[in-house]
């Protein structure tokens, strides 16, 4: 892993190019990134991909995490989802795929890192106040976000009627209006 600091238009996503892919080092490069901008604690929300992020950046970081925003995020991702997509990614072209310019390599490599993610062991040891959200039709994700509330002590979980993955897309309104309720009761 690099310890060059990501200029000021680098996100912690682009700065991952740099080296393979994992959870913890991708947690890593969110605390580089709060300590670049001086954040000493910050509340954490992150949408499938993203929110697994989140939970290792609160499971190695714990003392930087404020509260955590969970949406469509996994725990311990199931083998025939994670075979399926990545069969999918094997055979798609690479503008479907990573239709960003991210290589069809680098997707695949994300890939197979998620699926050898097993949270479940380490989810007690989150202190910090959690919001988990599932869309009612992510059914990929409902039993990660019942777990992921389950195991995280004190967690809220907030189905979102008709909601898919994409909850900041399918039902923006709903979406912001949970996670501004659950900010305004840490306050």
């Amino acid at each position: 892993m690099s310890d060059k600091a990501p200029d000021r238009n680098e996100t912690p996503a682009d700065s991952a190019d740099e080296h393979e892919f994992t959870l913890p080092g991708a947690a890593s490069d969110v605390i580089r990134d709060l300590d670049r901008r001086g954040v000493d604690r910050a509340h954490l929300c992150g949408l499938s991909l993203g929110a697994m992020i989140a939970v290792q950046t609160a499971i190695d970081y714990p003392d930087r995490v404020a509260s955590l925003t969970l949406s469509g995020g996994q725990v311990h991702p199931p083998r025939a989802l994670m075979t399926l997509q990545s069969a999918l990614m094997r055979i798609l072209p690479a503008h479907l795929v990573a239709p960003d310019g991210t290589s069809k390599q680098r997707v695949r490599a994300v890939l197979a890192e998620v699926a050898r993610i097993d949270f479940r062991p380490h989810l007690a040891r989150i202190a910090a106040p959690t919001l988990v959200l599932c869309g009612s039709r992510d059914h990929a994700n409902l039993s990660a976000a019942r777990a992921l509330a389950t195991g995280i002590p004190n967690a809220q979980l907030r189905v979102i009627d008709g909601g898919g993955h994409e909850l900041n897309t399918d039902t923006p309104e709903q979406f912001n209006a949970e996670i501004v309720a659950f900010l305004r009761q840490l306050a």
